[in-house]
């Protein structure tokens, strides 16, 4: 498989994402992207305080409600020509349909414009200068299955997804949809990390997270990387 083109690398955040009925410059969104793998995190403005809370189990129903409004993905990235096209393995709210944008750099490619392909939006997105334009990628397993790392610069990306399968998770979103969710059915579904941080050394913080107790910890980062 082909590299992505180095001008897409690095982290890049969201500046504003248009679409019929839709302006919205207030949700917080990042998108990593090493030679292939990328992780992206959205995290609505309104998302619900959880500062009295250390693990899912202390979650209230409407809490949890609030955190199932993030969005994440994470997975292969592959470009042709204009065409970009985000492969998700992982997938915080999988809809099963395709992923793609016509990308439009600017001159110093600092800046890029995406118009959906198989949807009616546009996004406006501006590169992280502590970021670099190659990254790096860590597979580590542990008991819940693989959990993929990114880094890039000054920055990484954790993303740790449920432990169950595609077919579990769709039971669990379409009992969410029909309000027939249990407080338990919740939790499962809210049970997937996608994490944004700093790199300090050895370590990371963490800056942002769909699991909020998660933030301004500190964490161990991976000691070895590829350039995959």
């Amino acid at each position: 498989m082909n590299a992505v083109p180095a001008h897409y690398q690095g982290v890049w955040k969201r500046a504003l994402l248009t679409a019929p009925g839709l302006h919205d410059d207030t949700t917080l969104v990042f998108w990593m992207q090493t030679t292939r793998w990328h992780a992206d995190l959205r995290i609505p403005a309104n998302r619900p305080d959880c500062t009295s809370c250390t693990r899912l189990a202390d979650c209230s129903r409407t809490q949890l409600l609030g955190l199932l409004q993030q969005e994440g993905f994470a997975g292969i990235t592959t470009v042709h020509a204009e065409t970009c096209e985000w492969q998700r393995e992982f997938d915080y709210h999988p809809r099963g349909r395709l992923d793609r944008g016509r990308m439009l750099f600017s001159q110093c490619t600092e800046a890029v414009d995406e118009y959906g392909i198989d949807a009616d939006y546009a996004e406006r997105w501006e590169r992280d200068p502590a970021s670099e334009r190659k990254g790096q990628v860590a597979h580590i397993a542990d008991s819940t299955g693989t959990v993929r790392w990114l880094r890039s610069g000054k920055r990484f990306m954790r993303v740790r997804p449920r432990a169950h399968g595609l077919k579990q998770t769709g039971d669990l979103w379409s009992r969410h949809h029909a309000r027939k969710a249990s407080i338990d059915d919740l939790r499962q579904l809210a049970d997937f990390e996608i994490s944004y941080g700093l790199i300090a050394g050895p370590q990371g913080c963490i800056l942002h997270s769909t699991l909020p107790w998660l933030e301004w910890q500190h964490v161990d980062l991976p000691t070895q990387w590829s350039d995959d």
